[in-house]
């Protein structure tokens, strides 16, 4: 991922929240945290509780308060991602740079060979969230895991 200094929000935030706070404040106090910092990316890691359970009140959180962020699970990670003001220039060094792996209804895959870097865009939404891999293996699970999880 481009900013790798949000590998993981916990870290950034744990001095905000005590060890015996529930999942729904660390959660509130992590979204609040992404909000308040000037990436347009986020990454939810280290999650010592059942993934879909956190995902499923994550994307509660998000719709409950009406924040303006996607969120997308791919495998034991949540990715968040706030709407870029500058999608447009993005969206064309995206596609002078990459391939395009995949496209589902308004989402498109892009694959950055070079950085080894996918690219998860949804151009009406204005999102983009860039997903590291290591190997072509990890690189067909992340597309795989996306078309999978991706709902128009």
């Amino acid at each position: 991922m481009c900013s790798q200094e949000g590998k993981s929000l916990r870290k950034k935030v744990e001095e905000e929240f005590e060890e015996s706070i529930g999942i729904n404040k660390l959660i509130d106090t992590l979204l609040k945290s992404f909000l308040k910092s000037d990436s347009a990316y986020g990454l939810i890691t280290d999650i010592k509780a059942d993934i879909d359970d956190v995902f499923r009140m994550v994307k509660e959180a998000i719709s409950g308060k009406g924040l303006d962020i996607y969120a997308l699970k791919i495998r034991n990670e949540i990715y968040l991602s706030k709407a870029i003001e500058q999608f447009n220039k993005l969206y064309e060094v995206v596609r002078k740079r990459s391939l395009l792996r995949a496209k589902k209804g308004l989402m498109e895959i892009w694959d950055d060979c070079e950085s080894r870097i996918l690219h998860f865009l949804i151009p009406s939404l204005r999102r983009h969230l860039p997903i590291e891999y290591k190997d072509d293996h990890e690189k067909k699970e992340i597309i795989e895991a996306l078309l999978k999880s991706y709902v128009d």
